[in-house]
């Protein structure tokens, strides 16, 4: 889904050798590090008037290495590294790889975005659709995970995180996750076409991924405002 509830990469209580903690920290680092990258190329570009197909085509290939390294999110899970549910967990890391393996780069090429921005049936419209869908991930997921992961890195570091970014991880997901899922949904509605062209039974696929983004998304959402909840409870 676009946006993780705030118990995603929790870390376990300060406890943790110190050799666990220096790994956390350094794998927050530099998911913060590439989320910033990638966030701030595609901001830079779209400052330029640069036209979104090429946005995506020159950030693309970073963003798809990048989010396909939280997929060690999942093995810190499992092996207790970190404390968040293992299903949750691998559930909100499969919708993002799904999104940026199965859709993004499947159909990259005169698919739903990339290339010369062309979907199949040569519709331009749905081509600038496909487009901004992709855009509004890059901003909703950049933007949050930026948050995330410079919130935890000093979280486990032990260096202590100011009030203000602790704001930013507890209130900004109430407009970054609509805007996520959105375009999330945009992703794989503008998908159906070119699945069914490639593989009729991948499009039924995706769209049973759609009847679960709803409620998906619904429970997700109102998990995260519980959580922010219990955060701000303890702060008191």
């Amino acid at each position: 889904m676009a946006s993780k509830p705030t118990t995603t990469t929790t870390t376990k209580p300060k406890t943790q050798n110190p050799l666990t903690r220096l790994y956390l920290t350094l794998y927050n680092a530099l998911s913060l590090a590439l989320w910033a990258t990638c966030t701030a190329q595609g901001l830079a570009l779209l400052a330029t008037a640069t036209p979104l197909p090429h946005i995506f085509n020159h950030v693309f290939p970073l963003l798809l290495a990048t989010q396909s390294l939280a997929l060690l999110e999942i093995l810190h899970s499992v092996v207790g590294l970190v404390r968040a549910p293992i299903f949750t967990t691998a559930m909100q890391v499969a919708s993002r790889i799904l999104l940026v393996w199965g859709i993004m780069y499947l159909f990259r090429e005169g698919g739903v975005v990339g290339g010369d921005g062309v979907v199949v049936g040569g519709i331009e419209e749905k081509a600038k659709t496909g487009d901004y869908g992709f855009l509004g991930c890059l901003v909703a997921w950049g933007v949050t995970e930026c948050i995330r992961y410079g919130f935890f890195a000093l979280q486990v570091s032990g260096w202590g995180v100011p009030g203000w970014w602790a704001w930013l991880r507890y209130n900004t997901f109430y407009v970054l996750y609509p805007l996520g899922i959105t375009s999330e949904c945009v992703m794989v509605v503008m998908a159906l076409g070119p699945a069914a062209e490639w593989m009729p039974v991948y499009r039924w696929f995706l769209v049973a991924v759609l009847g679960i983004y709803v409620p998906g998304s619904y429970i997700l959402y109102t998990h995260m405002i519980a959580q922010r909840r219990k955060a701000l409870k303890k702060k008191d």
